[in-house]
């Protein structure tokens, strides 16, 4: 699943590709195609998702103005999506911007490296989505809309079983572990 997200993020016009890693990163690593992402381990992945939020937006240049959050497990995105997330973010001018369903905001998101050093306050398993849900005013929103709906993010392998039931014939390109 993971090398499913990573072709869809890189099918977008995203300059760089950082996969963070963590616990069993070498399975991993051995068992994904990661194509142009260069993989980084977050050797302090057991203290939670905002460690590895930050390892990744450490090994970014100084280059970099901003950075996209994708979850790993969420094989809904779409190369068009993200691109239309930085169009979004751009054009408002705002700092961030991040799917809107019913009002809540969700990943991915864009991140402005304005934002960046508030994610230093991030602790455990916490992500950028606590930090977008905090600070409205700044994200530019990409509503839900009939064609659009909330990316399914799989934890769990009852999760992708669900997802299988769902869309069998996206299925093939879904794999456990990949």
């Amino acid at each position: 699943m993971l090398e499913v997200v990573v072709a869809q993020a890189s099918a977008s016009r995203l300059d760089e590709l950082i996969v963070v890693l963590g616990a069993e990163a070498k399975q991993v690593s051995d068992a994904v195609d990661f194509g142009r992402a260069r993989v980084i381990v977050n050797r302090d992945h057991a203290s939670g998702m905002s460690s590895s939020l930050l390892a990744g937006i450490a090994a970014l240049g100084d280059d970099v103005d901003r950075a996209v959050v994708i979850l790993g497990d969420q094989p809904d995105i779409s190369g068009p999506l993200l691109n239309e997330l930085l169009d979004l973010q751009e054009r408002s001018t705002l700092p961030a911007a991040a799917l809107s369903f019913g009002g809540l905001l969700h990943p991915p998101v864009v991140l402005a490296r304005e934002l960046w050093a508030e994610l230093e306050n991030l602790q455990g398993d916490v992500g950028c989505r606590a930090l977008i849900r905090q600070r409205p005013e700044l994200v530019a929103t990409l509503p839900a809309d009939g064609a659009r709906k909330h990316p399914t993010d799989i934890d769990t392998p009852e999760d992708y079983q669900r997802l299988v039931k769902l869309s069998p014939d996206r299925m093939s390109d879904f794999r456990p572990g990949g």
